[in-house]
Formats: structure tokens, sequence, C-alpha cells
């Protein structure tokens, strides 16, 4: 919906009747927020706008404003709350779990498809067809994307969680993110723990005991590589990949074996952790080099480390290994 750019038409300030008209139909639309959080998010007397836009297909939609950070927008008569919003609160909608790589692919304008979902221990949230549903990241129960189910969840079952599971609205990082200040989703604990084996039902013929906690990657393989098969060459202003690992169809069973085969000691006598540490330098001085333009200095370090490094790599969470993760690749 907001993947490309939108051209605003009107922008102004909520009327007090109007105000309360919102106030009432968010109390209708969310009826799990108490009374305390309705006021929070439509307040009696800070600044609060309405926008007026037309996405890129030409649909109009309505977008509500709080000190200028996007809290809502409408559509056909039915409100959605944005990244901004679910941020403050996770559980106001039910929420599914997919891997940090697909979240590129949202925020381009991609439906999130069953086989990117993340099937927990203590089974999906039951839902109908059309509810309104927001996507987070595995291991941070912040949202990242707010989508409406295709199918209930019955139905994602017995179709093997296969197929296209969500219509994505908006997500971090598109262009209604970008109309608000731009800040990245808070770190939010899950209210359980991790499950000890993350499983996808996909991947049926596959034995599923025994397993080791996050080994299950089977969502963009082709991102998965063993730390060592790595280095970086001056060339044309860019790092470049070399001696790239492609997987094979074999599965993620394989790539998950092959990344456990990494020892805490290197060849060259170093600890992963040294290694790791050399490559967060890499990863430094290529989005210092190549992805800051002099216009953005002076820059945040978090800004910097958001929008610069994190697009320079990707991380899978091992705890085994006691470090912060694997390097896997650069974009």
């Amino acid at each position: 919906m907001f993947s490309k750019a939108f051209r605003v038409k009107s922008n102004t300030a909520i009327k007090g009747s109007d105000r309360r008209k919102l106030r009432t139909d968010v109390a209708a639309a969310f009826p799990a927020l108490s009374s305390e959080q309705l006021s929070e998010l439509v307040p009696n007397r800070e600044e609060l706008n309405i926008v007026k836009l037309y996405a890129h297909k030409g649909d109009a939609v309505t977008v509500y404003t709080n000190n200028r950070n996007p809290v809502l927008f409408e559509m056909e008569k039915t409100l959605y709350p944005t990244v901004y919003t679910l941020w403050s609160y996770p559980d106001l909608l039910p929420a599914f779990s997919t891997w940090p790589p697909v979240l590129q692919r949202l925020a381009g304008g991609a439906d999130l498809m069953l086989p990117g979902v993340m099937v927990p221990s203590c089974g999906l949230p039951q839902v109908q067809q059309g509810t309104l549903c927001a996507i987070t990241l595995v291991g941070n129960r912040a949202p990242v994307a707010v989508g409406v189910a295709t199918m209930s969840t019955a139905e994602m079952l017995a179709a093997g969680m296969k197929g296209k599971g969500f219509t994505v609205l908006h997500s971090y990082t598109d262009h209604l993110w970008g109309f608000g200040d731009k800040s990245y989703p808070p770190t939010i604990a899950p209210l359980v723990a991790e499950p000890a084996e993350l499983e996808s039902t996909d991947d049926d013929d596959k034995d599923e005991e025994g397993r080791e906690p996050d080994s299950d990657l089977s969502i963009a393989p082709s991102l998965q590589m063993g730390i060592g098969n790595l280095s970086l060459q001056e060339g044309d202003g860019c790092a470049k990949l070399m001696e790239e690992e492609k997987p094979g169809e074999t599965g993620s069973a394989e790539m998950a074996e092959d990344i456990a085969e990494v020892q805490p000691e290197t060849e060259d006598g170093r600890t992963l952790q040294e290694r790791m540490d050399e490559l967060l330098h890499q990863c430094f001085f290529h989005a210092l080099k190549c992805k800051v333009k002099k216009s953005e200095l002076p820059l945040l370090t978090s800004t910097f480390l958001r929008n610069h490094m994190f697009s320079c790599w990707y991380v899978v969470r091992r705890p085994s290994l006691g470090l912060h993760g694997v390097f896997l690749g650069f974009k």
C-alpha cells in the first residue's frame, strides 16, 4: 500500500467534533484499548492532524497524525493502526512472527506467505479470514507490519502452511513510516520463552527430534553462509562477497548443520568473537564509505546503525555459540 511514494492532498488540524468522533470509532474498532490508552492515542489537547492522501495506486487514504507521527490510517471507513501505534500497544492485534530477512520483502510491497510464518510450540493465534493482524520478527514482539489474514488459522494449518497468508497494508520502513519521525522498532521480549524447537510445517519429511534452537532457517536460504567463507574486497567503492556459498536444495536441516560446524576458534588462532568483531568493523567502514552521503552528516549513531549498517548484514541468533550471532552476508 505504501511501498511507493504517495501524494498528499491536504493536512489540517482536527476539529473538536472530529476528534470526539475519531475517539468513538477507535474504541469501536479496537475494544481491547482501555480508556487511558484511548486518551493517549486520541488526546484531548495535543496536536492531532488529518492528512488526506492518495497512494501510488490511486487509493484514497486518511491518515491521523499525533505530533506528526502517523498513528492511524483509514481506508473505506475501516481504521488501521500504524507500526508507531503498535509499538506502544504491541498486544492490540493478534500477532504472527516471521524471520528478519523477510522484512525487506514486506517493505517492498510483498505480501506475507505462509512458509515464512514461524509456528511456535504454543500454536498460532486463532483468527478468521479478514482479521487484522500484526506481523513481528522472531524474538521481538514489536510489530513491523500490519496485514489482513487471507484465511483462518484452521485453513492455514489445513493448507500445510503454504500459500499467501496475509495481505500486507503497511510496514516498517515504508513511506507511511517515513512520514513520521522514522524511529525504529523497540525491543520487546516475547511473553513466553522461545520454543526449544522452531518448526516449519512444510518440512514434513524431516525428523523433528534433536534439532537445535533457531536451526530452521528455511526463509531466504540463499542468504545463509558460513562465517569462514566470507571476505571483503575493495572495488568500485563497495564491498564484494568472495567465495559465496550457494546452499543446495537439501533443506534447512542440512544448512543448520553447516552453521553448527563453525568452531569457536578459527584456523588463524582467533576466536569466533574476534572474527565477529573484525566483520563488524568492516561493515562499519563499508557503510561509512558507500552508503552515507556528506549531506546526511552529522548523523546520530543510532540512525547510522539502523539505516546504513543494518543493510550490510543479516544476523541469526545462535545461543549455543554464546555470541550475538553468525555473520551471514552483505546485501
